[in-house]
């Protein structure tokens, strides 16, 4: 209230300027100012601390152009700013720090260039201030400790950065402020990274005004409080170096005068690896000084170390650090002697931490990204890829995620699409070098990775090219050594790669829609057949083959398993090349034109033929070109339609041509890979061919020959029946090919299988019935003639391959003789356990040649009633398990043939499906119908019942209005109704709900064809749905399911407009 009154009194005082009312007195004015001022102040600081970089900025911006104003800003305000920016600092809140250390370095750097105008600013008053703010209080908690000393930090860096320490003549404020952080840096170990990061950068920068003496007397005062052989002693060392190159630096600090000498290189890997000093009396002052916490980032200083390395490249630069040249024991480093010792040694060594390693490979991605292409081979060390691969395949999280970046990283630098000559080596090298960490095992599969794999999706055709050869001089070099384990095992891993390669460019060719070689690149083009090539002299060549040829060498270095494993990787090649259409078929002529190419050469190949056999096989090659060059006129023509039809290139159904080429491929490959059956193949693809090509030229078969592709049929079953890719594809392509030209005869062989149980009987009446049959039944004399062909081809093989079947695919041979060794091997169990029984022992063909002088006098001997009872327990318990074992073979056959069975019967479905696919309106396809319904029927496996219901389905579903069968003329008309007929029988048996659904769509399907081809016909249709209708209602055996007939009555309501007149 007196304060109150006195401001009346001061207001009524004359002496003081009269009020006038409605206006407010001039000390209100000023206070509302000031008030004005403080609220713009505080968003200030808000914003300097927000988390977005540009209202920092701004905010920082707005501070050093509105608040502060040079000349107008009084010194106390001046101070008083300054203490609450370095009090900023020391505010973990948000990014304090980030926009208090912008704002703070710029005023710093206004004061330095108009520090002569200030009295009462001085560069002590600026420290006074930054000292006393980041130091922390007493009592503090932990937290606020580091705030503050984090804050120190930073405001040091603002300050060595606003060049305000570096005025001449005057070098005390610099060396305090350097006191301070060494001070600093023992006292709080876990800030040394940062504190030498404010040092290097300093110095580093050479936009400042940093005097050489001041960087001198740096890495004196680093020596002075033992901080110089540390990482960050090193890389301020370096900096000093590089930006005054004629500095006279102190000689104490290392050995050699410099931290980058050969001779010193274990004491560089002790400092960059951050170890502890040695206690005891082998301390000293050379030694590592010093441990800071362990970061999982790199230490700037390994940045710092690399960039002064790779400058030291061999030839590179004749002069020292000092512009001395250096001496024998101050000679520079060189990366490969750095990586060595540094990280092979230090970082990768066996008794590394996991830390450590993690740095290891943190360095290791660092360099590829950073080194010059030169320096990558040097990375690729035994140890260091021991290291990756056990990180990769350990359960160390850490290691794995850092050994992934790594992986990455090298992936990267080799895809580089700029010109590399050296990629190819680099590439080679790193393979080779994963190869060996794992024992030249699969080193995907074992580190349960897909580095390799990635790694070849991106290289290009001309590194991947340069990597096959030099891993194929590596599994060549390597096969000559004994261990014949260990060899296996590297050229199944050789082959296993070069398929890698071959499938990834095949995917890269299906996605970019090429269609022919010339769409391609040389190098792209020869990687992929050269790997099929080289895959198909190991299969096909012989291994005794003559050593001087006069092309490169060409005979094969695989063992047998390798060579098998190298022939299922060539049908999968084969199998995935096909999907591409007519670029498919130039990489097979291209490959198998090599056999032939080898033969010319006066190769000897793996199967030798008798001189009418090698008629046969010449009379192929001849057909397979003539093929060739129908095959590629006609799909030249096809792509041209297709292309101005759709716009798009798409991969038509195969001509005959193209279909005929595939075989002739397909049983070639199969002759000279040892498949011996394939020659009677052979020659009946060839009988065929001509029988087509005079129907051809005649416009007509001969009388007593049947439809070509209905034998032609018979060949694509065959080929069915055997599980491969290959063959399964080959087969589908030529039966669409086939499809239009076959009769109801070649679609009865078709679905005869069909009917087959799925048994051991129905193994052996489809597998074996043709060959009893054929021992009863007239044959003609060609038929008589080709039962003898086999005997013509006899398969070579090497001493390495004599008892094994590695370099044939013959099904029933390898089953024969590996049942023959499975009953050997029971027969010699059974007589070792009757001879245990018996108190004996096993016959051999001693026993059986030496004279019986004892035998008689030992039958003479008789056994006791005991004894004799303990015999015939031990033989009856013998007989036991020969009768259980047996039992269990029996069991395992009875699966094996079903299984076998089931896949085959799944084969003639693809054929069927693709028949309804490509023959829609054929009317042979209702022949297909009843066969389909049986099946669903008569099966026991689900999976056949359900894929034979769908099949119909999906072709009825088609089969909408237009798209019915066509029935041409009165006999089709005849046989539909027959079919009809036949199809009502069937679904009057007893069958599930899904094989009665599907019957009814079926008879719903041939009464459209039927009513399609004339409306005259629903007449018979109503009269064959009356007769099923009555014996429904007649006979008990008639178990037609009403659903039946209620797709009947749906039908006929919808048909109803059409028909009625």
């Amino acid at each position: 209230m007196s304060s109150k009154k006195r401001k009346r009194e001061t207001g009524s005082d004359p002496a003081k300027p009269t009020i006038i009312p409605g206006e407010k007195p001039a000390t209100d004015l000023s206070k509302k100012r000031k008030r004005e001022v403080d609220v713009e102040l505080v968003k200030v600081y808000n914003d300097l601390a927000d988390e977005q970089e540009n209202v920092r900025l701004a905010a920082a911006h707005t501070l050093l152009s509105k608040i502060y104003k040079p000349g107008i800003t009084s010194d106390e305000q001046t101070k008083t700013i300054l203490s609450r920016l370095f009090r900023g600092l020391c505010s973990s809140r948000k990014s304090a720090r980030l926009g208090f250390s912008i704002a703070l370095t710029e005023l710093l750097s206004q004061l330095a260039s108009t520090r002569d105008t200030l009295q009462n600013i001085s560069v002590s008053a600026i420290i006074d201030i930054f000292e006393s703010q980041s130091a922390p209080e007493k009592g503090t908690s932990g937290q606020d400790e580091r705030d503050h000393y984090f804050g120190r930090v930073f405001g040091a860096e603002a300050i060595l950065k606003s060049d305000l320490l570096f005025q001449k003549g005057d070098e005390s404020h610099f060396n305090h402020l350097l006191e301070l952080l060494c001070s600093l840096a023992h006292k709080k170990p876990w800030l040394r990274q940062e504190f030498g990061w404010v040092l290097y950068d300093c110095i580093a920068h050479e936009h400042n005004k940093l005097p050489e003496k001041l960087a001198v007397d740096t890495l004196e005062k680093l020596i002075a409080n033992k901080l110089i052989r540390t990482p960050e002693g090193v890389a301020i060392w370096i900096a000093v170096t590089r930006r005054f190159p004629a500095a006279k630096l102190p000689i104490s600090a290392w050995k050699s005068g410099d931290p980058l000498a050969r001779k010193d290189v274990n004491a560089l890997a002790d400092i960059l690896k951050d170890a502890r000093a040695q206690q005891g009396p082998q301390n000293s002052e050379l030694s590592a000084q010093g441990s800071a916490r362990w970061s999982a980032n790199l230490h700037f200083a390994w940045d710092v170390v690399l960039a002064e390395v790779f400058r030291n490249a061999p030839g590179k630069g004749e002069k020292g650090i000092n512009g001395k040249r250096p001496t024998v024991q101050g000679k520079k480093l060189t990366f490969d002697v750095f990586w060595k010792t540094v990280v092979d040694d230090s970082l990768f060594a066996e008794s590394s931490s996991a830390e450590r390693r993690a740095w290891g490979f943190g360095l290791w991605k660092k360099v590829f990204e950073t080194a010059p292409r030169e320096f990558l081979l040097y990375t690729f060390t035994p140890q260091a890829t021991r290291r990756l691969a056990d990180a990769l395949k350990g359960s160390e999280r850490l290691l794995t995620k850092s050994a992934e970046r790594v992986t990455q990283s090298i992936q990267i630098r080799l895809a580089d699409p700029a010109s590399w000559p050296e990629a190819g080596t680099v590439a080679a090298s790193y393979m080779q070098a994963l190869l060996q960490s794992v024992s030249y095992g699969d080193f995907d599969h074992i580190t349960k990775s897909k580095t390799l794999q990635n790694l070849i999706d991106v290289l290009s055709p001309s590194v991947l090219c340069h990597a096959k050869f030099a891993l194929g001089q590596v599994v060549t070099e390597l096969s000559r050594q004994e261990d014949s384990k260990a060899t296996l095992s590297l050229q199944k891993t050789m082959v296993a790669i070069q398929w890698k390669m071959v499938s990834a460019r095949l995917r890269r060719w299906e996605q970019a829609q090429c269609t022919s070689a010339g769409d391609l690149e040389e190098d792209d083009w020869s990687l992929v057949t050269g790997i099929f090539e080289s895959w198909l002299r190991e299969v096909c060549v012989a291994p005794t083959a003559n050593k001087s040829t006069k092309t490169l060498e060409i005979r094969p270095i695989l063992q047998p398993q390798a060579r098998q494993f190298a022939k299922e990787r060539l049908d999968l090649g084969f199998e995935q090349a096909l999907k591409l259409g007519s670029l498919g078929f130039q990489v097979l002529d291209r490959v198998l034109s090599h056999i032939h190419h080898l033969e010319t050469l006066g190769t000897v190949m793996a199967a030798s033929f008798a001189d009418d056999v090698r008629e046969i096989v010449q009379t192929g090659w001849r057909k397979l070109s003539a093929t060739a060059r129908q095959s590629r006129e006609t799909s030249e023509i096809e792509q041209t339609t297709s292309i101005s039809r759709t716009g798009q290139a798409q991969m038509p159904s195969l001509s005959f041509s193209e279909a005929m080429r595939l075989l002739y491929c397909l049983l070639l490959f199969q002759i000279y890979s040892g498949e011996t059956e394939a020659v009677q193949l052979l020659q009946e693809v060839l009988e065929y061919h001509g029988q087509w090509d005079a129907r051809k030229s005649n416009d007509q078969l001969p009388n007593d020959k049947g439809e070509p592709a209905d034998a032609i049929v018979e060949i694509l079953l065959s080929f069915a029946s055997k599980p491969s890719k290959l063959l399964r594809r080959i087969t589908i392509q030529s039966f669409e090919a086939f499809a239009s030209n076959l009769t109801s005869d070649g679609l009865e062989a078709l679905c005869r299988p069909l009917e087959t149980k799925e048994n051991l009987l129905g193994q052996q009446q489809m597998f074996q019935a043709e060959d009893v049959d054929g021992i009863g039944s007239e044959a003609s004399d060609a038929d008589s003639n080709m039962d003898g062909l086999d005997s013509d081809v006899e398969i070579e093989s090497g001493p390495a391959s004599d008892g094994s079947d590695g370099n044939t695919d013959n099904v029933s041979g390898s089953g024969e003789e590996s049942g023959g060794e499975e009953e050997d091997e029971e027969l010699a169990k059974f007589d070792a356990a009757l001879a245990s029984a018996l108190g004996t022992r096993s016959l051999n063909q001693d026993d059986l040649a030496a004279p019986s002088d004892t035998s008689d006098a030992s039958s003479d001997e008789d056994m006791t009633d005991d004894q004799m009872m303990e015999l015939d327990m031990k033989l009856a318990e013998v007989f036991r398990a020969r009768n259980e074992q047996h039992s269990k073979n029996k069991k395992k056959d009875a699966r094996d043939a079903k299984e076998n069975i089931v896949n085959f019967k799944n084969r003639v479905l693809d054929l069927i499906e693709s028949y309804f696919r490509h023959q829609q309106q054929n009317p042979l396809t209702i022949d297909l119908l009843l066969p389909l319904l049986k099946l669903a029927r008569r099966t026991h496996t689900k999976q056949l019942a359900d894929r034979s219901c769908n099949i119909i389905q999906q072709f009825c579903s088609r089969c909408k209005g237009p798209n019915a069968p066509e029935l041409q003329s009165g006999s089709q008309t005849q046989h539909a109704v027959d079919v009809l007929k036949s199809l009502h029988e069937e679904a009057g048996l007893e069958s599930s709900n899904a094989h009665s659904n599907v019957a009814s769509l079926s008879s719903i399907l041939i009464v459209k064809a039927l009513v399609k081809a004339d409306q005259a016909n629903i007449r018979t249709v109503v009269d064959v749905y009356a007769s099923t209708r009555m014996n429904q209602l007649t006979m008990k055996k008639c178990r037609i399911l009403p659903g039946f007939f209620t797709d009947w009555n749906n039908w006929c309501q919808t048909a109803r407009e059409k028909l009625a007149s």
